[in-house]
């Protein structure tokens, strides 16, 4: 029982290493850019320094051409590093190349690190290449925690051989070995700081583009209520009265014509009180796409209220519009409407259309509202008629 809470932390961070992995390789990425940019020129300035620098004992010679030829191979590999980790470089490389390269550039680091420190042994006890190299790698490479502990062992074990081969003090190199640890310990916990402030990071950043995308579905299906009818899928009335402003506009700007038609379906209350209210929504659902289709993808069709709908003809002459208007009626008169009734019966039925048209008059102020009254007029006038039938009215 008591290896369950490990077991859980185990698995929770190669589930995170496993979703955030490649993510965490290109933060990486960009800090052994700017790590490196900053390196080549102090390496240089190292190799030029102990090149001229001078010395007299044999062991001291050794030295110098051991950290000479140190900082001439970082040099090269930090300006290798910085072609490969140059911005923009990452999206151009395989997920797999570019773990490679930061696995291969943190071990070389860290060996690097032992050699100077056991190179150094020759000339003085210090340590403190291998501190720098473990305290750099600690906060510039974002490694899980897994491979942190592993990784750091390693390198103590490496580290603890390399010094046993120069340091032949054994008290200094007791002394250099428990700094040695405390070095990798260092560089573990700074490592696992690191990746658990990025995976947290990450994590925060998924939850809220989660609920930035839940808010823009919500405010879609608000705009969507206000602007749509929820039966039909058609705009509403206030829809198109916004796109009968911007219409009016376009009018006034082009000098062109268009014109409302409004339709009103004919003994629509006999559905209702014969087979129930769902199936005169059926009807109305069936309807809603036989009427986009009758008109140009420009025009708009909005459901205006109950069996009621208005369209938009753009850029239509009244003449135009009454032949539009004569075509829908003869395609619903056509139409066969396909109901269920309150049995659950398939009922097949056809029905007829009463149409008003008004032209639109752009100097009016209630553009819509003055061709809503004018076609009402002459949709009444269609329904006295004797209905499924077409009326005009002049402006």
């Amino acid at each position: 029982m008591q290896l369950t809470p490990v077991k859980s932390r185990i698995s929770q961070i190669l589930r995170n290493h496993h979703e955030f992995g490649n993510e965490l390789v290109d933060k990486t990425f960009q800090r052994m850019f700017y790590l490196s940019a900053i390196a080549v020129p102090v390496t240089a300035a190292h190799v030029v320094i102990f090149s001229m620098l001078s010395v007299e004992t044999e062991a001291q010679q050794n030295w110098r051409l051991g950290i000479i030829i140190y900082h001439s191979v970082m040099c090269l590999l930090f300006s290798l590093m910085i072609l490969l980790t140059r911005p923009g470089r990452p999206k151009t490389l395989a997920p797999t190349a570019r773990r490679l390269i930061c696995t291969v550039s943190h071990a070389a680091l860290l060996i690097a690190g032992v050699a100077v420190t056991a190179i150094d042994q020759l000339v003085t006890p210090s340590v403190t290449p291998f501190l720098v190299a473990c305290t750099v790698a600690g906060v510039l490479f974002i490694v899980n925690p897994l491979a942190a502990v592993s990784l750091y062992s390693a390198l103590f074990l490496l580290y603890s051989i390399a010094l046993s081969f120069t340091q032949s003090d054994h008290t200094i190199l007791v002394s250099n070995l428990v700094n040695g640890l405390t070095a990798c310990s260092i560089a573990a916990g700074l490592s696992w700081l690191l990746w658990q402030q990025n995976i947290e990071a990450l994590q925060q950043r998924n939850v809220i583009q989660r609920q930035q995308q839940k808010l823009l579905q919500s405010n879609r299906q608000l705009e969507r209520l206000a602007t749509r009818d929820e039966l039909t899928g058609l705009v509403n009335r206030r829809m198109l009265q916004m796109l009968a402003t911007e219409e009016q506009a376009l009018m006034k700007r082009q000098g062109s014509s268009a014109c409302l038609l409004l339709l009103d379906l004919d003994y629509f209350k006999n559905i209702n009180d014969a087979y129930g209210h769902p199936a005169g929504d059926q009807l109305l659902q069936q309807l809603a796409p036989l009427l986009t289709q009758s008109v140009r993808g420009s025009d708009r069709v909005a459901r205006w209220g109950g069996e009621e709908f208005g369209v938009l003809l753009r850029n239509t002459e009244p003449a135009q519009g009454l032949q539009v208007a004569e075509n829908i009626r003869e395609l619903i008169q056509q139409h066969r409407f396909e109901l269920t009734d309150q049995n659950g019966s398939v009922i097949e039925i056809r029905m007829t259309a009463s149409v008003g048209l008004a032209p639109l008059d752009a100097a009016e102020a209630d553009m819509l509202g003055e061709a809503y009254r004018r076609a009402d007029i002459a949709l009444y006038d269609a329904k006295a008629g004797g209905r499924n039938r077409v009326v005009g009215s002049a402006l």
